[in-house]
Order: structure tokens, then sequence, then C-alpha cells
């Protein structure tokens, strides 16, 4: 994928979607690839096995996900109001609300009606 196939995603969090367009917080995402989503997926259940070797790499996945596929942040900051511009920052610094919006988005434009995307 190149960044041209970029979707411009608006997360669902708190009223974002109620302010002006040019206020609103919107990301550059890249739909994931079917290997991605599986990988994500076998790591979720053995979470729910209860192993922490399993969490770690759960966690793994989606940093590895947000840092490849979240190209460009708009319009978010952090809570010391210090912006965040990209998938890797919004992992790291960013509110858990808005690292899964992001994540939901990305599988909501992977998913296709025939299926997954292909690599």
């Amino acid at each position: 994928m190149t960044e041209d196939q970029a979707v411009a995603f608006v997360p669902d969090i708190e009223d974002n979607r109620d302010h002006a367009e040019e206020d609103q917080v919107w990301a550059e995402i890249l739909p994931m690839t079917a290997g991605e989503l599986r990988g994500y997926h076998r790591a979720l259940a053995n979470v729910k096995a209860g192993s922490k070797l399993a969490f770690q790499k759960a966690e793994n996945c989606v940093r590895k996900i947000m840092t490849e596929r979240v190209l460009v942040v708009h319009n978010y900051d952090d809570i010391h109001g210090v912006a965040i511009s990209d998938g890797a920052e919004v992992y790291e610094r960013g509110e858990t609300a808005m690292v899964d919006a992001l994540y939901s988005g990305l599988t909501e434009i992977s998913t296709l009606k025939e299926g997954l995307r292909k690599k």
C-alpha cells in the first residue's frame, strides 16, 4: 500500500464529529492486510486465555499496526497540549479511547463485503 491510498478517517470520540470540520480530529490511515488482522485476532484469543506473554504480543501487534497504518493525525494533542502527529505517537502518548477509535477505523476500512483485503 502506498500513501496515496490513504483514507481520511474521523474518529467518533467524545463530541469530535460535532465540531466544525476544520476543528475535528482526523487521521490518514491505510487498510490493514488480512494477515495483520488475523495476527491481532490470534494474539487477542491468547490474551483471553490469561497469558502475560500473549498480552505483550497483542500490545506489540497493535503498536506495529498503529505505527505502519496510521500515517498522519491532524488536530490532536496529548493531555499536556503537545501535538500528536502519527500512529506511533498516538499509541505512546494518546488516550486509550483514541487508540481504540483509530483501530476500529482501521478494521472498518480493511473489511470488504467479500472478505478481507489481500496482501
